[in-house]
Parts: C-alpha cells; structure tokens; sequence
C-alpha cells in the first residue's frame, strides 16, 4: 500500500487554509511526489515504510502539504468565481496591435509531476544524506 504523508487534518494544521474537495486524491499523489524525489535519500524508516524519525516524518508531512497548497490555491483560482485575477485563466486579451490568448480550462492538478520549489526546500532542509548511483 502507497506511503501518504499528510492527511486532511494535517494539510489545514500545516497550510492554515482548509483542505481542498478531494484530499486524499491530493494528498497520496503529492505523496508519490516525495517519495520519488527522496528515493536516494539516506534515513531509517519503520517496517511500513515511513520515515522513523519524527523530524524527517514532519518534514514528509510539511513538503506534502506544501505540494498540495499550490495545486489547490491554482485550481480555486482557475475556477469560476474567482477574483483572483493573476492566476485566473482567460481565452484571449487585445490591446491596440496585440492579441493574446490562453487555455481557459484549469490543468488537472494530478497531471503535476514536479514538486514545488517550498516542498523542496523543505525536503532539501532536512540535510538527508544520498546515494550517489
């Protein structure tokens, strides 16, 4: 069974914003995240796979939730309602001589496959060592 990191009640602990709709989607893909970009990292883990110190764990946990803050705050943003107007999508803009226009439907927060520059920050911050290949 996959490892996941944060659950809902941590996600809105850590972020201080409430968990988005679907949060266990959320939570176990940026999980997959994390453990991909730790795959060389050199830490003691528990029989089920987590990390067994509690200050690697908590960092798992903040990256995670960092991850899913991103792609939740961009999907309420592309979605309808929003006055977000930085990051909210529009199909075409002119102004005298110029014209531009952008995809107006939101990008499938699963389809990610980069983490954040906080949640590496945050797994870069806990000075893992690595296996070098």
């Amino acid at each position: 069974m996959a490892r996941v990191y944060a659950s809902a009640e941590e996600y809105e602990a850590s972020t201080g914003e409430t968990a988005p709709a679907n949060p266990a989607r959320l939570l176990a893909r940026a999980s997959r995240l994390i453990d991909r970009a730790m795959v060389a990292a050199i830490y003691d883990t528990t029989a089920a796979g987590y990390p067994s110190d509690s200050d690697v764990l908590a960092g798992f946990r903040d990256a995670t939730a960092a991850q899913v803050q991103v792609w939740a705050s961009r999907d309420a943003a592309s979605g309808a309602g929003s006055d977000d107007v930085a990051n909210s999508p529009w199909t075409s803009v002119s102004a005298g001589g110029l014209s531009f226009s952008r995809q107006s439907a939101p990008v499938a927060t699963v389809d990610d496959t980069a983490l954040t520059a906080e949640a590496v920050e945050i797994l870069e911050g806990l000075g893992l060592e690595r296996v070098i290949w």
